[in-house]
C-alpha cells in the first residue's frame, strides 16, 4: 500500500484514497465525504492502484502508441499543488517519453527515509506526499533516483540522481497551470540537466564503430585539449546546486569531451579537476580503467597542476 491508491474497508461499504502512512500498522484515509480516518492496514483492500495515482486524474499512455523511442525527450517535474489551507500535495510528475523506475527519499536533518518506489510511465502522475503548509520553511529536500527505460540497449542513459530543494524564490516563481494535474501547482523540471541526448550517442557509436568512414552529415565537435571540470567554469549558477548535482554535472562533462575527443581521432586529452578530497578525481580514474578506448592515464603536468589534472592517452 502507498499514498495514492484507493481502498476499500473490509468490514464496512466506504471506500477512499490512502492520503498518509501513518506506521508500520496504521493509515490515513480521506473516504468519500472529504473525512480522513486512521485505519489499520489489515482493515482495508486496495481497489486500484493506478487510479489511485492522482485520485483518477493521472494520465495513462494511448492505446497503439509506439513502443520505440529514439531520442530521450521532455522532463521529469516535481509539483506541489494545495489540497486545501492546510496542506499541499506532492507530485512526480513524468513527461518523458519513456517510462522511468524511481526511488524517493525524504531527507530531514540527518535521516533519509524511502518516501516510495516503483515504476512510473511516461505521461503520467505519481501521488508521493502531503506537507503541512505552515511548515513550508523546514520542509524536507527530497532525492530522488532514476533509471530510464528505453526500448533498445543502444539508447540506455545512465542512472540519475539529484536531490530537490524546496526555496521560497523558485517555489512561487513555478506556479502555473498544470494539463495533467488539471489545476495550478508550483512546478519544475528536476532532471532537465541531462547533458548526453541518445542523437549524441548515436553519432558518436557509429563513428567509434566505423572509424574509416565518415558518417554522413555529421561534424564532430573537436574538444579543447584541456578540460577544466571545476563546476564554476560548467555552470554560471553553480552554488545553488547541491554536490551530487555538482558531481554528475561533472562526469557528463567529462564523458562528452571523452567521447568527442575519440571520435575526433585525437591522441590525447587533459582533464582539470582539481585535488580537493580526490572524488572527482577517483571517479574519472575509475571510468577510464574500464574504457577500452585508453591507452594510459596519469597525472599531468605537476609542475603546472599538482595532482588536479590527469592526462588521458588515446588509442
Amino acid at each position: 500500500m502507498k499514498i495514492g491508491d484507493k481502498v476499500r474497508l473490509v468490514h464496512g461499504k466506504e471506500s477512499g484514497m490512502i492520503t498518509r502512512i501513518i506506521d508500520a500498522l496504521q493509515i490515513e484515509v480521506e473516504i468519500e465525504d472529504g473525512f480522513r480516518i486512521p485505519v489499520a492496514k489489515k482493515e482495508v483492500t486496495v481497489i486500484s492502484s493506478e487510479e489511485g495515482l492522482l485520485t483518477g486524474k493521472a494520465s495513462a499512455p494511448e492505446a497503439g502508441q509506439p513502443t520505440s523511442v529514439k531520442t530521450l525527450d521532455g522532463t521529469i517535474q516535481i509539483a506541489f499543488q494545495a489540497f486545501n489551507d492546510r496542506t499541499h500535495r506532492v507530485f512526480l510528475i513524468n513527461e518523458r517519453n519513456c517510462a522511468v523506475l524511481f526511488s524517493c527519499f525524504k531527507k530531514a536533518k540527518q535521516q533519509t527515509e524511502l518516501i516510495q518506489s516503483g515504476r512510473l510511465d511516461g505521461g503520467s502522475v505519481l501521488s508521493l506526499d502531503e506537507w503541512n503548509t505552515s511548515e513550508f520553511s523546514s520542509w524536507p529536500n527530497l532525492i530522488f533516483q532514476f533509471i530510464y527505460l528505453l526500448p533498445s540497449v543502444e539508447k540506455i542513459i545512465q542512472p540519475y540522481s539529484t536531490e530537490v530543494i524546496v526555496k521560497a524564490e523558485k517555489f512561487y516563481k513555478n506556479k502555473k497551470h498544470h494539463a495533467l494535474l488539471k489545476g495550478v501547482a508550483n512546478t519544475w523540471p528536476i532532471d532537465s540537466d541531462l547533458k548526453l541526448e541518445n542523437k549524441d550517442i548515436e553519432t558518436l557509436a557509429a563513428a567509434l564503430n566505423n572509424p574509416s568512414s565518415a558518417v554522413t552529415g555529421v561534424a564532430f565537435e573537436e574538444p579543447e585539449h584541456e578540460v577544466d571540470l571545476h563546476i564554476e567554469k560548467l555552470e554560471a549558477d553553480w552554488e545553488s546546486l547541491t554536490p551530487m548535482q555538482i558531481m554528475h554535472i561533472q562526469t557528463s562533462t567529462f564523458e562528452k569531451k571523452l567521447d568527442q575527443a575519440i571520435a575526433c581521432g585525437m591522441d590525447e586529452i587533459i582533464f582539470i579537476h582539481g585535488v580537493g578530497n580526490n572524488v572527482l578525481k577517483n571517479e574519472l580514474h575509475k571510468r577510464l580503467s574500464k574504457n577500452k578506448r585508453i591507452d594510459f592515464f596519469k597525472d599531468a603536468k605537476k609542475e603546472r597542476f599538482g595532482y588536479g589534472a590527469t592526462l588521458v592517452k588515446l588509442k
